[in-house]
């Protein structure tokens, strides 16, 4: 069988928790599969046949000639032995989805795992006959590095929207405020790059200036970077701090929590999307974020305000402004515009334009 898009998912079938990365993997393979029913085949990497397989085809699957690889993985040839030398010598087209250059750029606050795989990750993603950035930015970042490390050649790095009905099916009104209260949602892994320990810095100078709002953390802990603002949390919950831990919630109970929420507070410090803005405009909720490229690409939907990335102060500022001001919030609510935002059915629309030649199109 020829035309088969042979979707990459070796970590996704032993990952136990769900980073973005996997939520991105996931969301647009079931959308892929949709357009292209058994078409679509999920193979994983073999490291003693140095080859991919596909578990649920057999011993008789083999990689051929008229197949596309698509792969929105993190890797390298030390994790994957025989990977870059199966790029360099497969006949089979190969595509890879290319999120962020965030453990290269800010190796202060990524795992040390990730700092040292990036720059081999990011050199091997040449060997592909395509690569699809996330965002403008991710896709710029990219092709600047292959620039500054002298490549004469590099293949064709396309920008894609990622979707934003990753949790809801179909996109929530916005509607008034149910209460007196006002509820922020943080929604991220614990750790420093999410912002949570500046944000919390925000947040305690509104509240001993007496100023009334609740602050709803959902995220695991990042285990090397996360444990100290974990603990900080509990401290000031301690203390009296109107703040809700969370922890890890499944999809079922975000949605049921969101629809509670008033705004969405986005305070990282470097995304290569930053999908949970999307998603929360999806679901009628607006967004006070960082000023990150992305974002500001992502804001062209309406529904977010920003502050200066990683300055406590600003963001105390215009958390007040927006708390404050309830007629402001509802301004961000009317503002989004639903029917625009992108959805995964579209992403893979996008990516199978550009892969689909020899890629029959179920009907």
């Amino acid at each position: 069988m020829s035309g088969r898009l042979l979707f990459d998912v070796t970590k996704a079938s032993k990952q136990s928790h769900y980073s973005g990365v996997l939520r991105v993997s996931h969301c647009l393979k079931t959308e892929l599969k949709n357009a292209l029913g058994e078409d679509l085949v999920e193979v994983v990497w073999s490291e003693r046949k140095q080859t991919f397989k596909a578990p649920y085809l057999g011993r008789g699957f083999s990689v051929e000639a008229d197949d596309v690889l698509l792969t929105a993985e993190l890797f390298n040839d030390f994790e994957r032995p025989g990977i870059e030398a199966f790029l360099r010598s497969s006949t089979c087209r190969a595509y890879a989805i290319f999120h962020d250059a965030i453990p290269l750029r800010h190796p202060e606050f990524t795992w040390p795992h990730s700092v040292q795989r990036h720059p081999s990750y990011m050199k091997m993603l040449s060997l592909f006959d395509g690569v699809f950035g996330v965002s403008q930015h991710s896709s710029i970042v990219l092709e600047e590095y292959w620039e500054w490390l002298g490549y004469e050649y590099s293949p064709s790095v396309k920008s894609i929207q990622l979707g934003a009905d990753g949790l809801f099916k179909e996109p929530l009104k916005p509607e008034g405020s149910g209460g007196d209260g006002f509820d922020v949602l943080m929604l991220g892994i614990i750790e420093k790059r999410k912002g949570q320990d500046f944000a919390l810095d925000a947040c305690s100078r509104l509240w001993d200036d007496g100023l009334e709002f609740n602050l709803h953390i959902v995220g695991r802990a990042n285990p090397y970077f996360g444990k100290d603002i974990e603990r900080r949390i509990k401290r000031m919950i301690k203390a009296g701090r109107p703040i809700t831990l969370h922890g890890h919630l499944e999809d079922e109970m975000l949605k049921s929590l969101i629809p509670a929420m008033d705004l969405l507070l986005f305070a990282s410090r470097s995304e290569g999307c930053g999908l949970p803005v999307l998603e929360s405009l999806w679901s009628g909720l607006p967004v006070l974020s960082a000023k990150l490229m992305p974002v500001r690409e992502t804001s062209r939907f309406g529904g977010v305000a920003f502050f200066n990335r990683e300055d406590s102060e600003d963001l105390a500022v215009q958390l007040r402004r927006l708390v404050e001001n309830r007629n402001l919030v509802e301004d961000l609510k009317n503002g989004i515009q639903s029917s625009m935002l992108p959805t995964w059915e579209m992403t893979a629309k996008e990516v199978l334009d550009t892969i689909k030649p020899r890629i029959p199109i179920a009907v």
